[in-house]
């Protein structure tokens, strides 16, 4: 229903020639659609279905018609009259036979069970693909308002230049200015003009890498939403990194997915040991018969075909015992592949778990290393626009020169663009450790 509304609101975009305006949400639900890995995901999972469901379906018996028809030469015996014919004779055979495996060591249940995980691991896998575009898309889209940022704080400078420079000219008008001073004040506007050429193109690249993320080749001219949550008020890592790995256990899943897929390595282990024991099977069928050569006793002449049919009908029900002795060692050989494949598993949950860890807690350290840059960046900030308010009357009063000035103003806007950085950095640091408490990745 989202992704229907945000075609919607494209479309009518389009018609009106207006900038789309894309939320996070709306961006990963593009992306969720039209990414090739999460398209996959969902191919391997219908595959995953199918296999079950042919799974299911060695619990019912096999039923089939059979037609026969046969042309002999030479001497032969005849199927239906059980003579000796030497002459050409046609015969025909219809019917409708069956067989059921009752009983096959629990092979045929344990493969069951196996194409029944191996749906849902599937489906996680499926969700891992998913998680995986959703926090790439996360990550490009707080890069283009991280860039946004960045190029408004280089107009700004540019903005404070060009006052300075149209107070500067009238300075040496009046001869209050040395000319040098107005010549560095230009050289210095030029080069926070390239600062913002500079940022518009890191802006554009941006804005592309979010594109082809989406895979969204109708878009042309797009912005994003700036998120009201203000980082400011985001609250620090309550919960330990201990908590949030317990956390991330129930919830993300390719934990559930390797969790899964070592149960069904154990259940085909169970299913390749069935191999060992005997099969029941229980068959029978039903059939009748043509013969050019049966003949009537009185007439002479070949019996019509309804009669046939009612006189060669037939029934058949039997119970066969299969038990395996020798089998090419193909049974010991699956069986200890199967074990193999089920410590092969184990390895990868435990691989799994203890990459999962590792991320935590290099994420929790990540975090709390950000929150402490960003609030120094914002006393930076802070101590570096007072520096400059005073360079700027000391500038206006001619008690320091244009270099002293255009000084403090690149400091301010060097303390400005890291704490920009410092901002988004802490933000997606934040919001990981959220999404690995089971929280969606949103910025509102």
């Amino acid at each position: 229903m989202r992704i229907l509304t945000l075609i919607v609101i494209l479309v009518s975009s389009f018609a009106a020639n207006t900038q789309v305006r894309l939320s996070l949400e709306d961006c990963i639900g593009l992306a969720l659609k039209n990414n090739l890995t999460v398209q996959r995901a969902y191919l391997n999972a219908e595959l995953a279905e199918q296999d079950f469901i042919g799974a299911k379906g060695q619990h019912l018996p096999s039923i089939n018609l059979f037609l026969n028809s046969d042309l002999n030469f030479g001497r032969t015996i005849d199927p239906f009259t059980n003579t000796f014919a030497t002459d050409e004779v046609r015969s025909d055979a219809y019917g409708i036979q069956g067989r059921w495996d009752v009983f096959t060591g629990a092979s045929r249940y344990n493969r069951y069970k196996q194409a029944n995980m191996n749906v849902l691991a599937s489906r996680y896998d499926s969700d891992k693909a998913r998680n995986d575009v959703s926090l790439s898309v996360t990550s490009s889209y707080l890069q283009i308002l991280f860039n946004e940022e960045l190029l408004r704080v280089a107009e700004q400078q540019v903005r404070l230049s060009q006052g300075q420079v149209n107070r500067s000219k009238k300075f040496v008008e009046a001869g209050r200015t040395a000319e040098g001073d107005l010549l560095d004040l230009v050289a210095q506007m030029a080069r926070e003009e390239l600062n913002v050429v500079n940022a518009s193109n890191s802006l554009d690249i941006s804005k592309l890498r979010l594109l082809l993320l989406m895979r969204a080749d109708s878009i042309d001219e797009f912005s994003v939403t700036r998120p009201s949550q203000d980082v400011s008020l985001l609250k620090g890592n309550e919960a330990t990194s201990s908590f949030i790995y317990y956390k991330a256990l129930e919830s993300l899943p390719e934990i559930k997915s390797a969790e899964i897929k070592y149960e069904a390595s154990s259940s085909g282990l169970n299913a390749e040991r069935g191999r060992i024991s005997p099969t029941i099977s229980l068959r029978g069928s039903l059939g009748s018969g043509y013969s050019g050569k049966n003949l009537d006793l009185v007439t002479r002449n070949t019996k019509d075909f309804g009669t046939q049919v009612t006189d060669n009908f037939n029934q058949s029900i039997g119970v066969s015992l299969t038990m395996p002795i020798l089998n090419s060692l193909s049974t010991h050989t699956a069986v200890s592949r199967a074990k193999v494949t089920r410590e092969i598993r184990e390895l990868e949950l435990q691989q799994a778990k203890n990459q999962v860890n590792e991320t935590i807690k290099q994420a929790y350290f990540d975090a709390n290393a950000s929150k402490k840059k960003y609030d120094a960046n914002v006393k930076a900030v802070d101590a570096t626009k007072e520096s400059f308010k005073y360079a700027t009357k000391r500038y206006e009063v001619g008690n320091i020169n244009g270099i002293e000035y255009n000084q403090s103003k690149t400091n301010l806007a060097r303390a400005e663009a890291d704490l920009v950085r410092a901002k988004y950095d802490y933000l997606f640091k934040f919001k990981i450790l959220e999404f690995y408490q089971g929280k969606p990745l949103s910025l509102n």
